[in-house]
Parts: structure tokens; sequence; C-alpha cells
């Protein structure tokens, strides 16, 4: 029922990202860069190479995210070089000190990435943690923001966002419709473009927490495209969603999913990543049109098996068409009638004689 429900849904991608039924990977390196400005570009080269239509890091200003006076903490955690610099001993997700400022860009260096992003070919999109990393995206007047799922229902900030009027996509994790339906209005209120990703905020997201069944739910609700961002290591929550009309996919992507890191161990391997789209792409071939029809492909079989409309006994001209005196078999014949037609035939005259077991055809019955 795709195109269906295309028809009824704002399409956000359509009017803020790329045109067209394509779907639109984003390639979530975030902070698999381990602060390293080379990897970061490698990264981007890669997930171009992958099929992404998108590249997304993250901006944090650590004075305008955390309280005035404190500071971070000393980061702690090895992170890996590249994707050979594999560690021994790992640290836990959700241990890993924040912000860590090892794995922040200077605004040099993210105009520098932003720009060798487009000049491939690649649109580059930011999640901003703070009202400064807003501002600065505002500045450098950025295609779209991406909103993460822990600032979805953060309505203060959300306002500073939805007043820059630029398109804005959500992640959904951690939040109920209620509270996602409140940020929808929020961001209408102040006329800015908005669209929403089911996600679950879990790393990695486990089958059971994807929850998938909340898509079509969100995509009435809401009365909008419904994207997916996914932090599984498989390809069910992405395929899965695809199949249910998700246009705009986000995956975490990194070289070496044993790297130290923060993201590593929840994101896809480039390898990975391109078989994922390359099966995205197969789900959306298949889901097709919601048109129901002959198929030409089918001609070959029907050829085959189909039968046609033959005389059970011997009838003269005026006989009337009836259940018992007309039967379908397989004709090997390219003349006759198909079974389909067994409604418009009973009750009508033949005009002609036939003999039993002789092929009917519409030019022996008075179809008037």
């Amino acid at each position: 029922m795709e195109e269906e429900v295309s028809g009824k849904l704002n399409s956000f991608k359509k009017l803020y990202l790329t045109k067209g039924k394509n779907l639109y990977f984003i390639a979530e390196i975030g902070i698999n860069h381990n602060g390293d400005f080379n990897l970061a570009k490698r990264m981007i080269d890669e997930s171009k190479k992958c099929g992404a239509k998108a590249v997304k890091f993250q901006k944090r200003n650590w004075k305008s995210l955390l309280l005035p006076g404190l500071k971070p903490e000393k980061a702690i955690g090895y992170l890996s070089k590249n994707e050979f610099d594999i560690p021994t001993t790992k640290k836990k997700f959700g241990s890993w000190t924040y912000p860590d400022i090892r794995l922040e860009f200077s605004e040099k260096d993210i105009k520098k990435l932003w720009k060798y992003a487009n000049n491939i070919g690649l649109d580059f999109i930011i999640s901003p943690w703070d009202e400064k990393s807003v501002d600065f995206l505002k500045k450098n007047k950025a295609k779209v923001i991406k909103l993460a799922s822990v600032d979805a229902k953060n309505y203060h900030f959300c306002t500073y966002i939805a007043k820059t009027r630029i398109p804005t996509i959500v992640s959904t994790g951690m939040c109920n419709y209620d509270e996602i339906l409140r940020t929808k209005l929020l961001f209408e209120q102040f006329n800015c473009p908005v669209m929403f990703l089911h996600c679950s905020s879990s790393y990695p997201s486990e089958l059971e927490d994807k929850n998938l069944n909340c898509i079509p739910i969100m995509q009435n609700l809401l009365e909008n495209e419904i994207g997916f961002s996914g932090h599984g290591i498989g390809d069910e929550g992405t395929l899965g969603a695809v199949a249910l009309g998700c246009k705009v996919i986000e995956k975490h992507v990194t070289f070496n999913k044993k790297m130290s890191g923060p993201d590593h161990a929840a994101s896809l391997e480039f390898s990975t990543f391109k078989s994922l789209i390359k099966k995205s792409k197969d789900i959306q071939k298949c889901l097709g049109t919601n048109k129901k029809r002959f198929l030409e492909s089918e001609k070959i079989l029907h050829k085959i098996l189909g039968k046609k409309f033959y005389i059970t006994k011997s009838l003269k001209k005026g006989s009337v068409l009836s259940f018992s005196n007309i039967r379908t078999a397989v004709t090997k014949t390219k003349d006759g009638i198909n079974p389909e037609y067994y409604y418009q035939l009973i009750g009508k005259k033949l005009v002609v004689n036939k003999k039993k077991g002789s092929i009917l055809n519409f030019k022996d019955i008075n179809l008037g």
C-alpha cells in the first residue's frame, strides 16, 4: 500500500532532502571519527561509495552544553586511531566521559568536512546539542538540522531550533505519542518543517525493542512520512522499516566495530552498510505498486497453465449457456475464452451450432 500511504502524507524528504521515490540513507558518522580529521574524511568517502545520500556528524559547544561554571571531566578511555588500532580492553557503553572534548572538531574543521562532503555529492547534516551549535548551523545555512532523541521532548531547546525555521529531522527514542505530537505542534507554531524518525535509544538495539508497529501509527497520527533511525547491528529493523514505508534511514557507521570509542559497537561496518542499502532498495522494489493487476511477467505461466471454456455436449444455435454445458480445461491454443469471463457467458445464447468438446469463442455467442 506504499503508493496510497505516500499520497496521503506530507513528504519532507521530497521537499527538503531529495526528490523522487529513492531511499535517502544517512550515514551517521557521529563521533566515530574519534576526533581524527583524516579518519572523518575517509568515512565520508566510504559513505559515498556505499550509496548514502548524506553524512551526519554531531556538534557540541561544551561551554553552552554544560551548566555555567561546570567544566568537562577529564576524558578517559582509549580512542582508536584507525580501523586496525584495536585495544585488548574495552569500556562498556554508557561509561564514557561526556562530553568528551577529544571528539569535538573545531568549527573550522567542521566547515572543511562540510565542503568536502558537498563536493562529492553528499548532504552534510549535523546534530547540535546546544544553542551555540544551532547558531553555527544557522549562520552557515544548514540544509537541515537533526535533533537527537534525548532532546526530542526538550521543548525549550526545540523552540530555539524551530525559530530558525531550518527543516528539522527529529529522532523519537524515549518518547511517547503525546510528547511527539507536542513537539510537532511546537515546530508548526513557528512554521518550521519537521520530520520524525522512529527510533529506540538503546545501543545496540535488540530486536524486541524495535517496535516497528509504531511506524504506521505515527504516520497516521502525525499525518507525515516517518523515517527510521536504527541502532541495531543487523538488517532486520531497517528492512522492516522500509517495508512499512520509511524512505529516510539513519544508521551509525564505522570502519571496524572493534574500534575503541563510544559508539563503534552499535554501528555497522561499511561493508554491512553497503549491503543493507542494496537490500533496502530490493525491498523497495518488492513493494512496487498498490495496483493489483495481471503482470506482463505472469503471461508465460498463464500461457502454460491457463484454461479456456469448451462445450461439454453438442449444442444447437440458440442454446443457452449454463454451468452444466460448459467447462474449462487446458487447451494449448491461443483461441478461446478465459475463465474470468464466466459471468459474461452464463445465460447467453449461441449464434452457431457447437459440437461436444469444441472450444468456445466470443464470436460464437450473442453478447447483446
